[in-house]
């Protein structure tokens, strides 16, 4: 089989690389699922090695697999200079496996159930945000505070607003944790007053022999 040429000019292809360098355990993308998504996780794994972007573009082939492994051997040679135009061929590329992204304004649609916990709702309106085009902090951050049914803990953020989306949720999150605590002290106090006012039990007879039976002996 002949050698496929690597699609980097020669800056690329001339950089050393260092021999402390390890891949990162990255899942291999074969295509299917979100490409961006893989692209954002091998940057964040390699740049943690204070990697050059040489090392980006010669060692991300290593992270491709199947029907993605393919589309590289066929990149022109000496064509890419950068692992930017590297990453916008691979998005170009698998952009039809891509997750459907929401608009911001779908933010708005999300409210708290009457039934749902502050927590369980924090968690679902995380993930939703996540799919969001164009995700801005702000707008999370008033959208979750509509989305909050009325009680004691909207109020008490209406007293002090959250700047941001994280203090908002840090602040759930000391709520709810403060809830949990004072729940259980509710029902060890109920537990203590039951076992208290429950009657005792009468005291159980003595072994010793009965008066009458000790006589009836003695004839």
């Amino acid at each position: 089989m002949e050698e496929t040429k690597p699609p980097f000019t020669s800056e690329i292809m001339d950089e050393v690389m260092p021999q402390r360098f390890r891949m990162p355990p990255v899942i291999q993308y074969s295509g299917s699922g979100d490409p961006s998504e893989h692209v954002e996780s091998y940057r964040s794994w390699i740049q943690i090695q204070l990697a050059t972007d040489a090392m980006l573009c010669r060692a991300f082939s290593l992270t491709l697999s199947g029907s993605t492994r393919s589309w590289y051997r066929q990149l022109k040679p000496k064509s890419i200079g950068s692992f930017a135009e590297l990453s916008r061929l691979f998005l170009t590329q698998f952009i039809t496996s891509k997750k459907s992204r929401k608009p911001t304004t779908h933010l708005f649609t999300l409210k708290q159930g009457n039934k749902e916990s502050l927590k369980d709702f924090i968690a679902r309106f995380n993930k939703e945000a996540l799919l969001m085009d164009d995700y801005n902090d702000k707008m999370a951050l008033s959208t979750m505070f509509s989305g909050l049914k009325e009680g004691k803990f909207v109020f008490s953020i209406e007293k002090n607003p959250p700047t941001t989306l994280a203090k908002l949720i840090s602040r759930a999150q000391k709520y709810t944790n403060a809830e949990f605590s004072n729940s259980r002290k509710n029902v060890q106090v109920a537990e203590q007053s039951s076992k208290e006012k429950r009657p005792r039990n009468e005291e159980p007879q003595s072994s010793s022999k009965k008066p009458d039976d000790q006589a009836s002996r003695n004839r």
